[in-house]
């Protein structure tokens, strides 16, 4: 090998090294020198944690309508209600919405409940999804007192064919 190919092999690894120690120096000059971080006072560290939890409360009560019972996510509601409104960013449009479609959800689960109650010929049953099936309807204004008899008389037709 010649006298410069021994150079080669030693400055061209040793002059890319030098290029990126230059180019990693600029790049450091570049960038500002970070600020030290002001504490915050005691008032905005509790209103962001208020933030936070309206924030995760919202989520929970959203997933609770979609997969849990009415009553675990009429609670999960509420408690995203309440935190929302300690936090100040209580929205009633969405308490709204959210409400209608665990309502909703409800009224199709006891629909649901009475007609696999009437095929199973369980009037306890059917009577019990039949009664909620009144109230929740009647609580969201939803009430159709022509579809509830006919509910009504389907469920006591049980009754009367058991006798």
């Amino acid at each position: 090998m010649s006298a410069v190919g021994r150079w080669r092999r030693f400055l061209v690894p040793a002059a890319a090294a030098a290029l990126l120690a230059w180019a990693g120096a600029a790049v450091g000059q570049m960038q500002p020198a970070p600020r030290p971080a002001t504490p915050l006072s005691p008032e905005i560290q509790r209103q962001r944690e208020l933030e936070r939890d309206s924030a995760v409360n919202l989520s929970l009560a959203k997933k609770s309508i979609q997969d849990d019972a009415f009553y675990n996510a009429k609670v999960a509601l509420n408690v995203w209600k309440s935190s929302a409104v300690d936090a100040g960013n209580f929205d009633q449009k969405v308490y709204d919405e959210l409400r209608k479609q665990l309502y909703d959800k409800s009224l199709r689960d006891n629909l649901r409940c009475i007609e696999l109650s009437i095929a199973h010929r369980d009037f306890q049953d059917a009577n019990q999804c039949l009664r909620i099936y009144r109230l929740h309807a009647t609580e969201v204004g939803t009430f159709d007192p022509k579809r509830y008899d006919d509910l009504r008389e389907r469920v006591n037709s049980i009754r009367k064919k058991d006798r």
